[in-house]
């Protein structure tokens, strides 16, 4: 699934998770697959840790504001439900960090020309923020990219002004910017791109403020980009949509009150700590550990492909603790993710599972990407699917075995 090379995310590996209302398909429940009897002992775990770990509620108000971040992303609509055409992946290299709490984020810096700390002064009353992201082609030099950043504040007041203030600052760290207006919503903060060096034609920002929450809304049109053309009707036309999807969407988000934030749990459900901690090697994914409902997962596992299997195997949470892990509806919904996600290609082939774990496999990236990570592994255990990757099939083996005693040890 992915295949970046290793960045150095593990400085983002920090114990912050989310959960809300578990949804899930209510489809019968298919013949049950008969898992093998596995002696741990036997497994080749390394020096990887197999027990589960019991957390408690966010251990400071840091820790709270990406706790409630990452609650948001659980209501807020997938690109492809604000333009249905936007259905692929974001560009991984911008789209890594999704929950964030200070503007010196990569989540915001890939987006701002403004200084961080001007952006932080500006934003009075932010608590934190999600990034959703995704584009229109899987070739991004035919798509155009919509991202929408939601910013929560502690009251209305804080997200109206400083929708206006952050939209100046950052027109202000640019020469090239300019304002335009959104017929639609003329209270957004708008603007344009117009550098010399680089013809943004098909770059537009705005800020727009909906009750506690700012929209955050970068469109960027690739193509417009490489012939020159600027359509601005178009380009005004994604942030109205953005706007029309996200704010219902945070109006019904059941903020938690600012003195109540870290009494937020971190693993009410127990699925993250069935989670094997691990480095973050790919940065196309999620960046800072979290669990998510179905919805919100799928902002991080985007695609048609993905929302149909979640549904089949009826989904209602998955973890990201450097890798990913799912609790399906049943030991036949888990099966059937591992079956989808190692699957054979003309890039992917078949290479040796873990000692003494047959219902593990494994596969090998053979295709042309630079720097691709080459090895993944795949288990399932009762209701839960969980993966692992690594630079070396022996670390991504360990890995996996180890994911899988956790899993069993945490009965």
């Amino acid at each position: 699934m992915h295949k970046l090379a290793r960045a150095a995310w593990a400085m983002a590996i920090t114990t912050v998770v989310a959960c809300a209302a578990a949804c899930g398909s209510d489809a019968a429940s298919p013949p049950q697959p008969t898992e093998p009897a596995i002696d741990l002992t036997k497994l080749d775990t390394g020096n990887l840790p197999t027990a589960p770990k019991v957390y408690g509620n966010a251990v400071n108000l840091d820790q709270g504001r990406l706790l409630e971040a990452e609650r948001l992303a659980d209501y807020l609509p997938w690109p492809s439900e604000i333009e249905p055409e936007v259905k692929y992946p974001a560009n991984p290299w911008s789209s890594a960090v999704r929950p964030f709490m200070d503007f010196g984020s990569a989540a915001m810096t890939k987006r701002m020309d403004a200084d961080p700390g001007a952006m932080n002064a500006a934003a009075k009353g932010f608590t934190s923020g999600y990034l959703i992201a995704g584009k229109s082609d899987k070739d991004i030099e035919l798509s155009y990219e919509l991202e929408n950043v939601v910013l929560l504040f502690s009251d209305e007041k804080s997200a109206a002004d400083a929708a206006q203030a952050l939209g100046q600052v950052d027109l202000d760290a640019s020469a090239e910017h300019q304002r335009v207006s959104i017929d639609k919503y003329p209270n957004a903060f708008a603007y344009l791109t117009e550098d010399p060096d680089h013809y943004a034609a098909g770059l537009l920002q705005s800020w727009y403020a909906t009750g506690r929450y700012v929209i955050y809304t970068h469109v960027n049109d690739n193509v417009m980009d490489a012939i020159r053309t600027r359509d601005l009707p178009k380009l005004v036309s994604h942030v109205q949509h953005s706007i029309e999807a996200i704010s219902p969407a945070v109006a019904k988000f059941p903020a938690t009150p600012q003195d109540r934030l870290q009494n937020l749990p971190i693993d009410p459900d127990h699925v993250i700590g069935r989670a094997l901690q691990t480095v973050v090697d790919d940065p196309a994914q999620a960046g800072i550990p979290g669990v998510y409902d179905r919805h919100g997962a799928l902002q991080l596992l985007q695609g048609e492909d993905e929302i149909k299997l979640m549904d089949e195997a009826g989904v209602d949470r998955v973890a990201w603790k450097g890798e990913f892990l799912f609790r399906a509806r049943d030991a036949a919904g888990a099966a059937k993710i591992v079956a989808n996600h190692s699957q054979l290609s003309r890039t992917y082939v078949r290479v040796d599972s873990p000692q003494g774990l047959p219902n593990a496999v494994c596969r090998k990236y053979t295709g042309p990407e630079a720097g691709a990570i080459p090895y993944y592994c795949f288990v399932w255990h009762d209701r839960y699917a969980a993966e692992s990757s690594a630079s070396q099939l022996l670390d991504a083996q360990q890995r996996i075995s180890a994911q899988y005693a956790m899993l069993v040890n945490a009965k």
